[in-house]
């Protein structure tokens, strides 16, 4: 049953992207102890993508980086809002919590993502479904946010095989007692007000010894999708006339809802955190981080009623708390670091939904009928990581090695009633369908990370993963729209290797040129649903297959990349560029069978990646900077395999073929001692397919027939915004329009529930935001 983001002008030169340019450089700030040979200059991003401190320019890796000033600048409010400044990267999922992202077309359908989520080195990752995606942290008092492209599985383990995206929460600071305000209020065409409000405090406790830190943030998001009572509903999926000329049939929706702005929806988090020092070589730092996020109902659209309307005929909530715990010990002994990392991450989403038109998509005759569904995923990780690494940047031998635990449980509970159907079936009960799906994972691993200067300037790297992954999974499924009662159950166990080789050539101080090739790898598993054979037979057989597959396998890919990071005219000119190629094989993807409503997760065969990636920024004079980024990735399948939709030559699903920003920021001195940053950037999306099956089935008087499938492919958007930030002293403020031209892309635009229905941007938003510091 399932259904499927203040220095002056000289401190925009030292800020560089590694194959990508970062979001707004001329206010970000050095954000972690350089470890380096040479000092980051204030204005520096410092990143820990190998898990060790360097410039970002230093790293020999594709990362983009964002500061805690581009994390604060122009409304921005979690991942999705900076996803167009990162070339390369894409999602599908417009709302929080639901999306899943992907990094240079290593993209799929299937349950488990292709990105690592990481808050401060705890993996986020849970098993996705059709009811919970990427767990997204609202930006809030984060020092930066990394994004880590190509396969990271030597450092960060196994699903990192695209890359990874990084969350680096701001650390308590042992000698600064302050208290920073932010409040922000924007309006949002087609919809209502917005508002938030946050306080973050820094109290020294014992000089030199103890400090806490700890932070709250509450922020409303009006609403821009109305819910009309008696709209008509045109089922695409059903035709009043033989072919070949197809007539949607239309219908009144029977909604008696009306709601205006229903999409509307809060967010509340907490931190806290604490540093103790007890002698200068010893650092503990336990954490905790709570979120809640809270939409009253979903921002799903009907295409055939005018503006952004559905005709739903019941509510229908999203209730998502996440949770994430750390306690980290750093020690350095003899030029070692020693790290302890333990960490605890709590997922709670509840999902209510209207599936009265998608029931009527599997049977007719029970359009009449209301039909609420209600899933509730709940997720509970543990993780240790233990590892020490070299303290000495300018030693010709610098290494990391370690070893890491984690275990996971993993339950999905999803009921579907349709109401007053009991006594027409027969059945004595309403409930329709229930399932619930129990899967549990442990891993254990091993790596090491060692790099050697082999000649002045000129650094190999080797890096290495052994990995062991324990799963299972247990199913129960009942309900007429089960065929009755079922239930399977799979055990599953792999090890591997993933290894990673570099080469990284100092050309100069601002010139590096490095080649890599990595293995990424991704785990199998059990399938979640337990599906009579007979409820799913001619969509089963049209793939060649008798029944659902129990299990699914691994998938792998070796990337190999060729990249070089360059700063000229005394770094008023940063030019980053890479180019790379993917051989991805066996490749999970999730299928769907619309006859019976089930999917399932099989190996489709194999695709091939190509692409390249440039960026530059460029300070034509004092204050004036111009920045741009592009990538071009060219993702097809080349093997497809039996019980799969795909074909060989198709695109890999949700990755265009173009990425692309500019943008253009001027610093002027205001009255008094103020200064002012007006902004202008420009994000291009292109188009990527959605979908491999290009027609879907369409029910008419004569049988069912075949029709085109309108919705297979994602069109290309383009988004502009414009920001004028006001600096004085410990005050600033922020004026931002969002999305300028109101761009409206059909995101996510399916036929599942028979009506054409999609998500979208946020609409014009026009806002202020005000912060200041004690």
């Amino acid at each position: 049953m399932r259904q499927y983001f203040n220095s002056a002008a000289q401190a925009v030169l030292a800020i560089a992207t590694a194959m990508t340019m970062t979001a707004p450089a001329w206010a970000a700030e050095a954000q972690a102890p350089q470890t380096a040979e040479e000092p980051a200059q204030v204005g520096e991003i410092v990143v820990t993508a190998r898990k060790r401190a360097e410039r970002l320019q230093d790293a020999p890796l594709s990362v983009t980086a964002f500061s805690e000033a581009d994390l604060q600048q122009g409304g921005v409010r979690d991942f999705k809002d900076v996803i167009g400044k990162t070339p390369g990267v894409s999602f599908s999922g417009a709302e929080l919590g639901q999306s899943r992202y992907s990094i240079r077309g290593v993209s799929t359908t299937s349950p488990s993502p292709t990105v690592g989520i990481y808050l401060d080195d705890v993996s986020l990752l849970t098993t996705t479904s059709a009811f919970s995606g990427a767990a997204d942290p609202v930006f809030f008092d984060f020092s930066r946010v990394e994004v880590l492209k190509g396969p990271q599985g030597t450092l960060y383990g196994g699903s990192a095989m695209g890359g990874a995206i990084k969350y680096v929460s701001h650390p308590p600071v042992l000698d600064e007692r302050s208290v920073d305000l932010a409040a922000g209020l924007s309006t949002t065409a087609h919809g209502g007000t917005s508002y938030q409000g946050e306080a973050v405090f820094n109290l020294p406790v014992v000089e030199d010894r103890l400090a806490i830190r700890g932070g709250l943030i509450y922020r409303e998001d009006a609403g821009y999708v109305d819910n009309v009572a008696g709209a008509p509903v045109v089922d695409v999926r059903t035709s009043t006339t033989p072919a070949p000329t197809l007539t949607p049939l239309v219908r009144p929706s029977m909604s008696t809802r009306s709601a205006k702005d229903q999409n509307s929806s809060t967010v509340v988090g907490v931190k806290l955190s604490a540093l103790w020092e007890p002698d200068p070589t010893l650092q503990i730092t336990p954490s905790a981080f709570h979120q809640v996020y809270r939409q009253k109902n979903t921002g799903v659209f009907w295409t055939n009623l005018p503006g952004l309307q559905s005709s739903f005929r019941i509510a229908q909530p999203t209730r998502d708390e996440l949770g994430v715990y750390t306690l980290t010990a750093v020690k350095s002994l003899n030029g070692v670091d020693l790290t302890w990392l333990t960490g605890y991450v709590d997922r709670s989403v509840q999902f209510d939904r209207d599936y009265s038109f998608y029931i009527a998509t599997l049977v007719p005759s029970l359009f009449g009928f209301t039909s609420p569904n209600a899933s509730d995923s709940d997720t509970e990780t543990f993780s240790q990581e233990i590892r020490a690494a070299s303290s000495d940047p300018s030693a010709r031998l610098r290494w990391t090695a370690g070893l890491y635990y984690a275990r996971q449980r993993n339950e999905l509970d999803q009921t579907v009633q349709t109401l007053g159907v009991g006594p027409v079936l027969g059945t004595g009960t309403d409930t329709v369908y229930h399932g619930n799906t129990v899967s549990r994972l442990t891993q254990y691993a091993a790596f090491a990370d060692l790099t050697y200067e082999i000649l002045p300037n000129l650094d190999a790297t080797l890096a290495l993963r052994y990995f062991k992954i324990e799963q299972s999974i247990d199913t129960t499924g009942d309900g007429v729209l089960n065929g009755g009662s079922t239930r399977g159950s799979a055990r599953t166990k792999e090890d591997g290797f993933n290894p990673k080789f570099e080469l990284a050539y100092k050309a100069g101080a601002d010139s590096l040129l490095y080649a890599s090739a990595a293995k990424g790898f991704r785990p199998g598993g059990g399938n979640p649903f337990a599906v009579a054979p007979s409820l799913c037979q001619a969509d089963l057989a049209a793939l060649g297959l008798s029944s659902v597959p129990v299990a699914f396998q691994s998938d792998k890919l070796w990337t190999y990349e060729l990249g070089s990071k360059n700063q000229f005219l005394d770094r008023r000119l940063t030019l980053n560029g890479a180019l790379f190629y993917t051989d991805w094989r066996n490749i999970q993807q999730n299928v769907f069978l619309p006859s019976c409503g089930f999917s399932f997760n099989g190996n489709l065969g194999a695709a091939e990646i190509k692409g390249a990636e440039l960026a530059f920024q460029l300070e034509f004079i004092d204050g004036l900077t111009v920045s741009g980024a592009a990538s071009y990735t060219d993702a097809k399948i080349s093997e497809t395999s039996p019980g799969v939709s795909a074909k060989a030559g198709q695109p890999v699903l949700d990755t265009p073929k173009w990425i692309a920003n500019a943008a253009v920021a001027y610093r002027f001195p205001i009255w008094g001692d103020g200064a002012a940053t007006a902004k202008l950037d420009y994000q291009h999306h292109g188009s990527s397919l959605r979908a491999f099956e290009d027609s879907y089935m369409v029910a008419t008087p004569a049988g069912p027939v075949a029709a085109p499938n309108a919705t297979q492919r994602q069109e290309a958007y383009d988004v502009v915004n414009l920001n004028l930030q006001l600096d004085y002293g410990r005050w600033r403020y922020d004026l931002f329009v969002n999305n300028l031209l109101d761009a409206d892309p059909l995101l996510d635009h399916n036929v599942v529930s028979g009506m054409e229905a999609a998500v979208t941007l946020r609409p014009r938003t026009v806002g202020l935001s005000v912060r200041t510091r004690f």
